[in-house]
């Protein structure tokens, strides 16, 4: 029954071209102002239904074929299984236990979706394309957002009614003028940004040395050119996409993540072989510093110009939240080390513990501090090495991976996705960010599959 294997791969690229999209079906409303509803109700995301339908057929094909599911490299997988455990532990202490066994039945989503990647997928195609779709669409609907100072009329799509002059809209300031940040179909510019910056990322491994005998499968090898050429196009357009969204941690992410790919291949293999990257860095350049120059105030203030960091302005107000929510977060978890107050209940905890709080009621903006505030100090440990294990194979074989583009491809998104980590917490709590994380880890468990390496 290869049908059932093939509609599972045909689902997994659909979560992948879905993943930043906030429709949804509200299945239970449970509101508890002030806490923004999204972190409160039962919801089931597009990409939350291509993800169900990805492990039904995948369930269907094993079945049918009598075959067991690889459980994959122990440094991944164990830690995994790990925060699994400590996610359904926390239930037990959670400031809302429901909340919290629907998070918990998430990850056991999630850890079957990473088992599906490195048992089912086994070519780089299956990204490389699902990918250029994502960014493509979302760059395309973000420009125009951009562009015109307003949303598309996209709200059967999930879109949000957009308007710089409305409060609660995500805005740059300069001069006294509210700048629309481009939203995409998604629920922040953050995430935008962040999904497009690992996108990105993943898209430029094409460019590399003998990239495409590594990413592409063979039926695709003869079209490698053309793939490079669209890949390319691609990544330009999700280039001024990712400014329009004035994400800086997915700037960072993308400089990131970048910087290590070309350090890693300039290391293994030398300066020359890197021609395609750098024709792509011209062009994005040429691309790029228009955009730049027309808005340079509004990226200015984004980078403390005209002191905007220590006045009164928008800049000021959100990093001044993101400090105030990280302390209190910090005593929380100071308070519940062990069993911590419930995978996803941070905000309920920071309600309960501040009823009187000067901002609004959110998780800690660094995934580490949050899986610590929400599973405990044990949950944070398994969390922990996820982030750094995979470096730690990575360097010790470094013979071998600094020229496999695959597995320097998968090691920059897995450090890109970290940068944000520090910065804010969707890679953590939030559908797209899950499922760019689980999905990171997936492939690299894949790389190392076909190398043998651990």
């Amino acid at each position: 029954m290869a049908i059932f294997t093939f509609l599972a791969r045909m689902a997994f690229a659909l979560t992948i071209i879905l993943a930043p999209i906030r429709w949804r079906v509200v299945l239970v409303s449970r509101p508890n102002p002030p806490v923004y509803g999204d972190y409160t109700d039962f919801l089931l995301f597009a990409p939350d239904i291509t993800m169900l339908a990805t492990l039904l057929f995948w369930g269907i094909s094993l079945i049918f074929h009598g075959r067991q599911a690889k459980f994959g490299k122990s440094h991944i997988s164990l830690p995994l299984v790990g925060l699994m455990v400590m996610g359904w532990i926390s239930i037990f202490n959670s400031r809302d236990a429901l909340l919290s066994t629907c998070h918990a039945i998430r990850l056991v989503l999630l850890f079957f979706f990473y088992l599906f990647i490195l048992n089912e997928i086994s070519s780089f195609t299956w990204f490389v394309f699902p990918v250029s779709l994502q960014v493509l669409s979302q760059s395309i609907i973000a420009i125009g957002q951009s562009l015109l100072q307003r949303d598309l009329g996209l709200r059967a799509l999930g879109e949000y009614a957009l308007e710089p002059a409305w409060s609660g809209v995500s805005i740059v300031a300069a001069n006294e003028v509210r700048f629309l940040r481009a939203y995409g179909l998604s629920d922040h510019p953050n995430i935008l940004g962040g999904c497009l910056a690992f996108g990105m990322i993943l898209l430029m491994s094409t460019f590399l040395p003998e990239g495409e005998v590594y990413l592409l499968s063979p039926k695709w090898l003869a079209q490698r050119s053309k793939i490079r050429t669209l890949t390319g196009m691609i990544f330009v357009l999700g280039l001024l996409a990712l400014g329009t969204t004035f994400s800086r941690s997915a700037w960072l992410a993308l400089l990131g993540g970048a910087g290590l790919m070309l350090t890693m291949v300039i290391a293994g293999q030398g300066w020359r072989r890197l021609k395609p990257i750098w024709i792509l860095a011209a062009i994005s350049l040429m691309a790029l510093t228009p955009f730049i120059w027309i808005n340079r105030s509004y990226f200015g203030v984004r980078f403390n110009a005209g002191g905007s960091f220590t006045k009164p302005t928008v800049e000021n107000q959100a990093l001044g939240e993101r400090a105030i929510i990280n302390s209190a977060a910090n005593r929380i978890f100071a308070d519940h080390a062990l069993s911590g107050v419930g995978l996803g209940a941070s905000p309920l905890a920071l309600k309960e513990r501040y009823p009187q709080f000067p901002s609004d009621y959110q998780p800690p903006h660094f995934t580490l501090l949050v899986a610590a505030m929400e599973t405990g100090i044990f949950g944070a440990v398994f969390y922990f090495l996820l982030l750094t294990t995979p470096w730690f194979v990575f360097l010790s074989h470094k013979e071998h991976t600094q020229s496999n583009p695959l597995l320097v491809t998968t090691i920059a998104v897995l450090f890109a996705i970290a940068i944000v980590g520090l910065f804010d917490y969707y890679t953590w709590l939030l559908v797209p960010g899950r499922i760019w994380q689980w999905m990171a880890w997936g492939l690299w468990n894949m790389a190392l599959e076909k190398r043998e390496l651990a």
